[in-house]
């Protein structure tokens, strides 16, 4: 199979401001509308009847198809980039389809299925949107990435509160539904846009698929690429962990001070600790990124995870609602999506001039998804297993975290030096 592949580092560029700014927007609409189903998790849980182990086999599902559609995702961006366009703009409308499919679920089974649809729907956003990004700002590489992250950070905080006031008037799989219409619309609209402004492009020559292959391959001669997946998959476990079963703990909780609080309750309650965890990171993430451009990605990279292990380690014995624990899960959000960011730019900066952005990016999500995949399910195994009898708490959501956190800290000790640091203009 032969395709058009890029021939030279000089990227011809169309309205590039313009075009980074859409697909940064674009993120902020595809969080909104993926993460707004955790805020419905302790509802559905409730509907359905699932416990831990359960739950951990809807996130497995939900984070393996992702990651399955992120790695050939990625590589068939790279092979057809001229459809970059329309790969942003169906990536939003499937996902919305298949959590419309979720809204209307007869049974867990169903659910889990169009959860996964929509996941890997929506996880093809990524090895397209960060590519153009990448290629085309690379001086600028880990601040591009930490801005995208940022929008959908902003879509993130915003969503919490979207449906816990639509709760109010609906039901769960109302927001599901209503949903759709939504995002076919954002969808219709990056479409045109896009196709307006003209993307990013690069001189093209024949390259097969096979060349294509070899080209990612030889990344694995050196311990770079090896180390950092090992890093950028424990964190990801730590960090799907939290996230994932974080709502289900704050309903536990809320539960214990409160008789059967209702469904626009629990929602309003999930909110803040949601919207905060992620709002913290949206000024912070861009900053840490920006100083990695110029100090080297190794030295800011663990100090993001020591952090986050300290912060996760601490909340072992906070785990109570009430202004402190907000705190902590604030300071805990501070670094969450900077570790995030710093392995997507190093990742980046260890493929430099090989033109397999689409593939790097899909590799790393890829790799973050087996962990993360298996993270939650063994997470709702170990909750299962030491509950106390009758209960299941999910307080251990935080020495199981911290653990993980821990060993992401020490293996990117091993990691050599990534990137090339760079003095501020003066």
């Amino acid at each position: 199979m032969t395709t058009a592949a890029p021939a030279a580092d000089v990227v011809v560029v169309t309205k590039p401001k313009r075009v980074a700014g859409v697909i940064v927007t674009g993120h902020g609409f595809q969080h909104m509308y993926a993460d707004g189903f955790l805020v419905l998790l302790p509802i559905i849980q409730d509907v359905f009847m699932m416990g831990p182990v359960a739950l951990g086999i809807l996130s497995a599902s939900r984070q393996a198809a992702g990651g399955i559609l992120s790695m050939g995702g990625g590589f068939m961006v790279d092979l057809f980039a001229g459809n970059r366009g329309l790969f942003l703009a169906g990536s939003l409308f499937s996902m919305g389809f298949a959590y419309l499919l979720a809204g209307i679920s007869p049974n867990a089974a169903i659910l889990i299925i169009a959860v996964s649809l929509g996941s890997a729907a929506g996880s093809f956003w990524h090895p397209v949107g960060l590519g153009i990004l990448s290629f085309t700002f690379p001086k600028d590489r880990a601040l591009l990435m930490s801005l995208h992250r940022s929008a959908g950070s902003l879509g993130e905080v915003i969503t919490p509160f979207i449906v816990a006031a639509a709760l109010l008037v609906t039901t769960w799989s109302g927001v599901l539904v209503g949903g759709f219409f939504v995002i076919a619309i954002v969808s219709a609209m990056i479409l045109f846009i896009l196709a307006r402004l003209g993307l990013p492009r690069r001189e093209t020559v024949s390259r097969t698929a096979g060349a294509q292959f070899r080209s990612i391959g030889g990344l694995f001669t050196s311990r770079a690429l090896p180390v950092l997946l090992i890093v950028s998959g424990l964190r990801g476990m730590a960090d799907r962990a939290i996230v994932f079963f974080l709502p289900v703990l704050i309903a536990q909780l809320l539960r214990e001070v409160e008789d059967d609080p209702s469904d626009a309750r629990i929602a309003a309650v999930v909110a803040p600790y949601l919207a905060l965890m992620v709002g913290t990171s949206i000024v912070v993430s861009p900053l840490i990124g920006a100083f990695s451009d110029r100090a080297g990605r190794k030295p800011v990279l663990v100090g993001v995870l020591l952090f986050s292990t300290v912060i996760t380690g601490i909340m072992i014995f906070t785990a109570e609602l009430g202004p402190l624990f907000l705190v902590l899960v604030g300071l805990l959000g501070i670094f969450r999506f900077a570790g995030a960011n710093l392995a997507q730019a190093a990742s980046l900066d260890v493929a430099e001039g090989r033109h397999i952005e689409g593939s790097m990016i899909g590799l790393l999500w890829g790799n973050n998804a087996f962990f993360g995949a298996f993270s939650p399910l063994l997470l709702g195994i170990i909750i299962a297993w030491f509950s106390p009898p009758g209960i299941d708490d999910y307080r251990l959501i935080f020495p199981y975290a911290a653990v993980v956190s821990l060993l992401a800290t020490v293996a990117a000790l091993f990691l050599p030096p990534i990137g090339n640091p760079r003095r501020a203009s003066v």
